[in-house]
């Protein structure tokens, strides 16, 4: 049977059913099939597989058994940094740690433990699921590798996958066991598929108009045309179907960003967006469509302060000499991420900044005049907002935000740059309570009997801010989730 060969009987049965395809969904059917799990049948809405697992890297470890893009999203992390310990259990409590400073102590404290110990072994299990040629080092490494990995995986292990049949209901006897699900297929026609335990893993809800006004504080009726979008618009349908099956929410909702740049650009690499990320280019300065600044742009997590914008939007400011710094220092990162190595992070930057100029979203002029014009902003406001900051960097100080002092650089050297930004969000993250085996919970705190969860739709990881710092934390935790899913499913959960 082919990945997507479509479902023609009325009734399918199997003994887990697994509502997704993504990496939570697929290394629950592997890690299922691996314990012992009969017959194994992942259902997909999508036309293909790989749900969000096409956007991040693979992530193994070196040979000293540090994952490979560990800390990826930090530019602080010093050599010595427990998070790059080569002891996976100085990693794990220092990822663990991470994460509960990042959530200030509001996650579930034994579920982040539990997933950050089985993080660590992530790249283990990986690797044993990996073919030799897998191994060899290739541009797809960065960008879908991993689901062409796991999708492989789960045809060398059996499992099933059904394409374009989306799950619409999660299926409950007498007594509250779940024991199965309804399905279409892509004609529409009905389908009962059965199995002694189903594990939702459907990717989040940011495509949910319902869900994102439900959870999302800084929701209005225009969001999706104020918000750039970087990953798929899953509308939450395992969130829904378990909420209707009785399942808890955590009351955690996070959700995961990019670093600010120009996300129209929608590529995480290109030239144009290594210049006006904070991340790598923290010189840079951001003011609102009112010309004045209003975060500190060398950090990281200021990115939540876009959330109170009206449209989400802002302006990223530098003048030729910030530009010149940047191009000819490179990045300020303090220990240059292995993935990063090697790459020529800025060359072809100007014909990018071409099309962004012909596009309208960039303007280069003589005058800050001419930059407020622009923007539709006071000349005075903008004018007093850059003299403010050129006088922070001749003093050497910060005195409205505390920017760090090693990157604050006067504007004086002209042109003048100024680039259009705003929110470019990834993926939500909760909010379905589950305990430290992935069973779903009801509002008593009781297991739903034979209902899972795995990857970004379980909550109690996060609270309103995606712990970055911790350790490839959304791609890890989905692989980790979906494997202790797939085996406590395979083997009952305790129940």
């Amino acid at each position: 049977m082919s990945k997507c060969e479509q479902i023609t009987a009325e009734v399918l049965q199997a003994d887990i059913v697994i509502v997704g395809c993504g990496a939570g969904g697929m290394s629950a059917a592997i890690a299922a099939k691996k314990a012992g799990a009969g017959r194994v049948v992942v259902l997909e809405k999508l036309h293909v597989t790989g749900g969000n697992a096409i956007f991040p890297p693979l992530p193994l470890a070196d040979d000293d058994g540090v994952p490979r893009f560990a800390c990826m999203d930090d530019n602080r992390v010093r050599p010595g940094d427990p998070r790059l310990s080569p002891d996976p259990k100085v990693r794990a409590d220092a990822n663990f740690t991470c994460a509960m400073e990042w959530n200030h102590w509001r996650g579930d404290a034994r579920l982040i433990r539990t997933l950050a110990d089985k993080f660590e072994t992530n790249s283990d299990w990986l690797k044993s699921i990996m073919a030799p040629e897998d191994f060899i080092p290739s541009p797809e490494d960065m960008r879908g590798k991993l689901a062409r990995v796991l999708v492989q995986a789960c045809k060398n292990a059996g499992v099933e996958i059904y394409c374009d049949t989306p799950v619409k209901q999660i299926i409950k006897d007498e007594i509250g066991q779940v024991t199965g699900v309804f399905a279409e297929d892509k004609d529409g026609k009905r389908l009962e598929v059965t199995g002694k335990r189903v594990i939702i893993s459907t990717g989040g809800f940011i495509g949910s108009k319902e869900l994102m006004e439900r959870y999302f504080h800084s929701y209005d009726e225009n969001i999706y045309d104020e918000i750039c979008y970087m990953g798929l618009k899953h509308t939450g349908d395992g969130i829904k179907m378990a909420l209707e099956a009785g399942a808890a929410s955590d009351g955690t909702v996070a959700f995961e960003w990019e670093m600010n740049r120009m996300p129209w650009l929608r590529n995480p690499a290109s030239p144009l967006t290594n210049l006006l990320n904070n991340d790598m280019n923290p010189g840079v300065i951001w003011v609102t469509p009112q010309g004045e600044r209003f975060a500190d742009e060398s950090k990281m997590n200021a990115t939540n302060s876009i959330y109170r914008l009206k449209n989400k939007t802002f302006y990223i400011l530098f003048d030729q000499g910030q530009k010149d710094k940047i191009l000819t220092e490179g990045p300020d990162f303090d220990l240059l991420p292995e993935m990063l190595r090697g790459v020529d992070l800025f060359g072809g930057v100007e014909p990018e900044i071409k099309t962004q100029l012909a596009e309208g979203r960039m303007k280069i002029a003589d005058t800050w005049d001419e930059i407020a014009e622009w923007m539709g902003a006071d000349p005075a406001v903008l004018k007093a907002t850059i003299e403010e900051y050129n006088s922070f960097c001749d003093q050497g100080h910060d005195a409205m935000f505390v920017k760090r002092p090693n990157v604050l650089t006067a504007f004086r050297t002209g042109p003048y740059y100024a680039a259009k930004s705003t929110l470019a969000m990834l993926v939500t993250r909760g909010p379905l309570k589950v305990n430290t085996k992935m069973q779903l919970l009801d509002k008593k705190d009781e297991p739903i009997p034979g209902l899972y969860a795995a990857g970004v739709d379980i909550g109690g990881t996060d609270s309103d801010t995606y712990a970055c710092s911790a350790a490839c934390h959304s791609i890890g935790w989905s692989l980790a989730s979906g494997r202790i899913a797939g085996e406590n499913a395979a083997k009952g959960g305790g129940r």
